[in-house]
C-alpha cells in the first residue's frame, strides 16, 4: 500500500527547503505552506474541516491504475509524479464535516506538455464512478469543441484499454459520450457557446485552458447549472495566454491572492507552477518551476531547450516562450503593496479611543454598479489608522456569487460590505452613514472627486461636513502615498485585518507621470482598489492640513491640490 500522503508531505517540505529554491516558485511554496498549515488547523477544536487519508488513497490508487494512452513511458499505467500526488490529495483528502469535498474549484496551472490533460481525465473518470454521487455528470469544456474534446478522447481511450473499469462500473463508451449505468452517469465534452447548454447539471467540470475564454459565458452557464449538486467540482486547467477580456485574468489574480492570504477562500485550491518574475527565463536551473514533470521527461528538457535557443535569436518568439514553457506573463503589471508587511499591520483599530482625535475622511464613488468606499484616517501616537465602509448594489453581489471567486457575499454576511437593494448604490445610505460619523467622532474634512461624487458632496456640505475637492492626478497622490508607503513599511500603520481593504491593497497597480510621481492605475489593477483610494485621499487631505507634517511636502501644500466646500 503506497502512503500517498505521506508522499504530498514530503513534496510540500521539500518545496519550503531553502536548498530548493530553484525547484520551486513562490506559488508553489505557498501552495505547500497553505497545505501543511491546513494539516494543523484540523487539529484544533474550531477546525470546519477534516484531512481523510483513505479518501486521498483512493483517487491516488485509481489514477495509478489507468493507463497511458499518450506518449513513450516506461510503465504500462501513469505512475503518479510527487506534484500529481500533491495536488490529489490535496483536492480529494480535505472534507468537509458532512463528507464532501472542501474544494469546489481547483486552479490547476503551468507549462505546456507537462501532463496536465490526462491528470484531468483521470479525474473526471474519478468522479464518474467513484465518488457516491447520484447520476454524476462529468463535462470537458473549452472554447472550442476540438480543445474540448482532449480531454474526453484520453479519458475515453483509457476506458477503452482497461475492461475491468468498464466491468466494475459498468461503463460503455460511445462516440460523444461515456456513459456509466452503475449510477446513470455521463462524461461528455461541450465546446463555449453557452447558449445552447440549457438543461446541464454538471457535478464536475472541467474548464480546459481556462485563458483562452473570452467570456465568462460558459463559465456561468456551468456554475449556475450545478445549483443543484452536494458536492460539485470545477477544476480549470491551464498554461498562461496572452490578456483576454474573459475569466483567466481575475481567475489567476483571485488564484494568487488566495496564495498571499489577501483572500480567505477555503473552497478554491490552487496549484500553480511558473517561473518567478526575478527569474531569468534562459536560465536552465529554474525551469523546473513551471515544469514539474521535467525531471522524469527527457523529451520535454529537449524541447524547452530548442525552443529557448529559438526565443533567444527571433524576438518574435520570445513571449510565447516566456507564456508557453515558463507559464508567466510576456509582461506582468507588478502590484504596490507588500503584502507580507501589509499582514504585519493587522493590528486593532481602537474606535473608541480615537473618537476624540482629528478624523479624516474621504469617499470614492467611482462605481454605482460595484464598490463604493467611505474611509477615515486618524494619527495617534505616531501611528496611522484606519476605518471604513463599503456598498455594493444587491445585483453585483450576485454576480459575484456566480462566479464563485471574490467572496462579497461572504464579505455581506460578516459585516464587512453593506448591500443595497436595486442594481446601483443607494448614495442615500452612504450620506446618512457620513452625518453618522460627523456626530460620532472628531471629523475635520472629508475628501471627495468632483467627478462622481458633486451632488453628495453638496447634501454633506449643507449638513455642515467640510468637503474637500480631490483632484485626481500623480500630483495630488504622490505625497499621500509616499507618507502612507513609509507608514506601512515602517509598521507604524493598522488596518484592523480589514479583508476587504486588503483585497484592494493586493488589486492596486501604479501609474506615473514625467517626474515619477506616483498615483493609482485603476485601469491596469487587477480588481476594484476603491478601498484603497479612498484612504490615499484621506491621507492626503490629513498631511496637506497636519501643522507638524514632514518639510517634504512642501510642494504638495504649496500646489494646492482640493478646494474646500
Amino acid at each position: 500500500m503506497i502512503a500517498w500522503t505521506g508522499i504530498a508531505k514530503t513534496y510540500a517540505k521539500d518545496a519550503l527547503d531553502k536548498k530548493n529554491s530553484k525547484c520551486f516558485g513562490k506559488w508553489i511554496k505557498l501552495a505547500a505552506e497553505r497545505f501543511l498549515n491546513d494539516l494543523e488547523r484540523i487539529k484544533k477544536d474550531n477546525h470546519t474541516f477534516i484531512y481523510s487519508e483513505i479518501e486521498a488513497d483512493k483517487v491516488c490508487d485509481f489514477i495509478s491504475n489507468l493507463p497511458h494512452v499518450e506518449g513513450e513511458w516506461k510503465t504500462e499505467n501513469i505512475t503518479l509524479e510527487p506534484f500529481q500526488v500533491f495536488f490529489l490529495c490535496n483536492l480529494f483528502g480535505f472534507r468537509n464535516l458532512d463528507g464532501t469535498r472542501r474544494f469546489t474549484s481547483a486552479l490547476f496551472a503551468m507549462a505546456r506538455k507537462n501532463a496536465k490533460s490526462s491528470l484531468a481525465a483521470g479525474i473526471g473518470l474519478y468522479c464518474l464512478t467513484m465518488e457516491n454521487e447520484k447520476g454524476p455528470h462529468v463535462i470537458s469544456a473549452a472554447t472550442t469543441g476540438d480543445q474540448a474534446s482532449i480531454i474526453f478522447k484520453i479519458a475515453k481511450r483509457m476506458v477503452d484499454k482497461r475492461p475491468q473499469l468498464r466491468e466494475a462500473f459498468n461503463v460503455e463508451c460511445f462516440t460523444r459520450a461515456i456513459a456509466c449505468y452503475e449510477n446513470g452517469g455521463l462524461f461528455k465534452a461541450i465546446n463555449a457557446k453557452a447558449s445552447t447548454q440549457d438543461g446541464l447539471n454538471p457535478s464536475c467540470a472541467i474548464l480546459d485552458e481556462i485563458h483562452a475564454h473570452k467570456t465568462h459565458d460558459l463559465l456561468n452557464v456551468l456554475q449556475s447549472a450545478a445549483g443543484g449538486r452536494r458536492n460539485p467540482l470545477f477544476l480549470f486547467t491551464t498554461t498562461e495566454g496572452y490578456e483576454t477580456p474573459g475569466p483567466w485574468p481575475e481567475m489567476r489574480k483571485f488564484g494568487q491572492q488566495v496564495l498571499d492570504g489577501a483572500i480567505d477562500a477555503d473552497h478554491f485550491l490552487v496549484i500553480f507552477y511558473a517561473i518567478d518574475d526575478k527569474d531569468d527565463e534562459f536560465d536552465e536551473s529554474i525551469w523546473e518551476k513551471a515544469n514539474p514533470l521535467l525531471s522524469v521527461s527527457e523529451p520535454l528538457l529537449k524541447a524547452i531547450k530548442k525552443e529557448a535557443k529559438e526565443a533567444k535569436s527571433m524576438p518574435g518568439r520570445h513571449a510565447e516562450f516566456l507564456i508557453k514553457r515558463m507559464n508567466r506573463q510576456s509582461s506582468t503589471a507588478n502590484g504596490w503593496i507588500d503584502l507580507q508587511k501589509w499582514k504585519a499591520c493587522a493590528g486593532e483599530v481602537p474606535l473608541e479611543e480615537l473618537k476624540g482625535e482629528p478624523c479624516y475622511g474621504a469617499l470614492d464613488l467611482a462605481s454605482t454598479r460595484d464598490l463604493a468606499s467611505f474611509r477615515l484616517v486618524w494619527k495617534m501616537n505616531g501611528i496611522l489608522y484606519t476605518h471604513g465602509w463599503r456598498w455594493v448594489p444587491h445585483t453585483t453581489v450576485a454576480i459575484r456569487v456566480q462566479r464563485n471567486l471574490v467572496p462579497y457575499a461572504g464579505w455581506v454576511r460578516s459585516g464587512f460590505m453593506i448591500e443595497t437593494t436595486g442594481e446601483v448604490t443607494d448614495y442615500d445610505e452612504i450620506l446618512k452613514k457620513v452625518l453618522w460619523v460627523k456626530d460620532n467622532f472628531n471629523l475635520i474634512s472629508v475628501a471627495y472627486d468632483q467627478w462622481n461624487a458633486a451632488q453628495i458632496s453638496s447634501k454633506l456640505s449643507a449638513e455642515g461636513v467640510e468637503m474637500v475637492q480631490f483632484i485626481q492626478g500623480p500630483k495630488s497622490y504622490h505625497p499621500a502615498m509616499k507618507n502612507f508607503e513609509e507608514a506601512y513599511y515602517s509598521g507604524k500603520f493598522r488596518h484592523g485585518g480589514d479583508p476587504v481593504l486588503t483585497w484592494c491593497a493586493s488589486n492596486l497597480v501604479l501609474r506615473t507621470d514625467a517626474n515619477m510621481n506616483m498615483a493609482p492605475d485603476k485601469k491596469k489593477s487587477a480588481d476594484k482598489i476603491d478601498d484603497m483610494t479612498a484612504l490615499f485621499m484621506a491621507n492626503g487631505i490629513m498631511i496637506g492640513q497636519d501643522p507638524e507634517g514632514d518639510g517634504e511636502f512642501d510642494d504638495f501644500l504649496n500646489d494646492p491640490i482640493s478646494i474646500k466646500q
